[in-house]
């Protein structure tokens, strides 16, 4: 079964460029803010088809990309496969502040960060280093 990536993005040009760039890898469905992310996220779970990826801005409406990040982990807990199932979840944003990183990574437990403007090699990379790419199928 292919995998799922969710992508959870503001600007659309910035979402449509991810869409664009992981499909080639899973199927992937995009949000507008950290709210209507939530939703897809455990509606996914819900329908047995987890997502396997979740990219996130940092800075949106409604509820930011730490939000986000929080709520999906307090979710995964609360599951009874909470020991088997843990989404690779890592932000996209232009700010490169320390505070929001220490933020995303450590208080909010993402697994990876990357400043805007990022090439597609480095979220390929990302990919791979997560064991979501294989390193032998993809150039």
């Amino acid at each position: 079964m292919r995998k799922r990536f969710l992508i959870v993005e503001d600007d659309a040009l910035s979402r449509r460029i991810l869409e664009d760039f992981f499909t080639e890898f899973a199927d992937c469905d995009s949000a507008e803010d950290g709210v209507a992310g939530f939703t897809m996220f455990e509606k996914a779970i819900l329908e047995g088809r987890p997502y396997q990826l979740v990219c996130t801005d940092i800075i949106m409406p409604r509820m930011d990309g730490h939000g986000l990040i929080g709520k999906i982990r307090a979710c995964e807990q609360s599951l009874p496969i909470q020991d088997v199932m843990r989404t690779v979840i890592f932000a996209i944003s232009a700010s490169d502040t320390a505070k929001d990183m220490e933020q995303a990574l450590l208080d909010c437990d993402g697994d990876d960060y990357i400043v805007k403007p990022f090439r597609p090699e480095t979220l390929k990379n990302i990919l791979r280093k997560y064991n979501l790419i294989d390193y032998d199928t993809t150039p």
